[in-house]
């Protein structure tokens, strides 16, 4: 028998259906004993939640069990090696979750963790094309005539022909590249390394590797982040970087905060070399009041939940789990696996 432990919220229909992927899975779960979501689809629950002591006990029971774990359980990262020592599998609710397996020390372990990849990245995607549109089309010009009652005509841009350079080049670099490229933009991939044969050279009209991403910034009139944070790419946009960027160029980053350094980001808006960001995640979450990206007119805050989709995230994360239980049952090679050195 394998114990699977559920240690994130999950609706009982999708709970019922991991039981039911094999006779051998024992699945452990108490919604009493996870954050209750703030959304339909949330994993994280609210900041001030916490189990009573008698619900600790119960939870540091079910990861004693457990050889799986259905997300990284909340209080119980940084020692979840000591609490769980039977685990073998973490199947993690996010996406980028190198970062998280890296706090939770699994690095030099055998514990395999996988990633939900590919969940996240239509939603993503479509935030990336919203902030392009809004910008090429001056949403806030057609806003401010509006509130006035002021009838301005002008002129107008469109994207057909602009240059998108897209950094990271996975599932979601790959998705926004497949909705970019219909609105005739050109796109120009960035990833840490091209193969021969590369997938991404079926959604980019040129591929950078990192090394030269001067160049691949240099003609580009939109980028978009789409990286995840590690080492390699801590503050990868850097001041330099920043300046490599054309006049007027516009950011959107739906990557991890720390891929970008923020100060210098705000130097660039400031001084007008960047045309406006649209920023989904920052270097620090929730972003501090006292950051100038609060009040600048030509920047997009969200606050790291563009991808929250009620219904549809957990149907997906579901779905994900199950067949990557069946894998692991039968010994197979699991989908998105997480690479421990790279943390992608």
């Amino acid at each position: 028998m394998i114990d699977v432990a559920i240690t994130s919220y999950l609706e009982e229909e999708h709970v019922e259906s991991i039981r039911a992927v094999d006779g051998r899975v024992r699945v452990l779960y108490r919604e009493d004993l996870v954050p209750p979501p703030r959304w339909p689809g949330d994993h994280v629950g609210p900041s001030e939640w916490s189990r009573t002591l008698e619900g600790e006990e119960a939870f540091l029971d079910m990861l004693r069990e457990a050889e799986v774990l259905y997300d990284f359980p909340r209080g119980h990262v940084e020692d979840l090696v000591r609490v769980a020592p039977r685990l073998r599998w973490v199947q993690a609710s996010m996406a980028g979750a190198g970062e998280v397996a890296e706090r939770a020390g699994l690095g030099d372990t055998d514990v395999t963790v996988t990633t939900a990849s590919g969940i996240y990245s239509g939603p993503l995607a479509e935030f990336v094309m919203m902030a392009l549109l809004q910008h090429i089309k001056n949403l806030e010009r057609l806003r401010r005539d509006k509130a006035e009652k002021r009838w301005r005509e002008a002129h107008t841009e469109t994207l057909y022909g602009k240059i998108l350079c897209v950094l990271g080049m996975g599932d979601i670099g790959r998705a926004i590249a497949s909705r970019a490229r219909p609105f005739g933009m050109r796109v120009a991939g960035v990833k840490r390394k091209i193969r021969a044969k590369d997938p991404a050279l079926d959604y980019a009209d040129e591929l950078y590797e990192t090394r030269d991403l001067h160049a691949a910034l240099r003609d580009a009139d939109y980028v978009a982040v789409a990286l995840p944070g590690t080492p390699e790419t801590h503050r990868l946009l850097d001041p330099a970087a920043i300046s490599a960027m054309k006049q007027g160029a516009y950011l959107v980053n739906v990557g991890r905060g720390r891929v970008v350094d923020e100060a210098a980001l705000v130097e660039a808006l400031e001084a007008g070399h960047l045309a406006g960001a649209a920023l989904d995640v920052f270097e620090e979450e929730p972003l501090p009041e006292e950051s100038p990206l609060w009040d600048r007119e030509n920047v997009i805050i969200s606050p790291h939940s563009t991808d929250n989709v009620p219904g549809l995230t957990n149907e997906l994360q579901a779905e994900l789990f199950r067949e990557n239980l069946r894998r692991y049952l039968d010994g197979e090679p699991l989908v998105n696996e997480l690479d421990k050195k790279l943390l992608y």
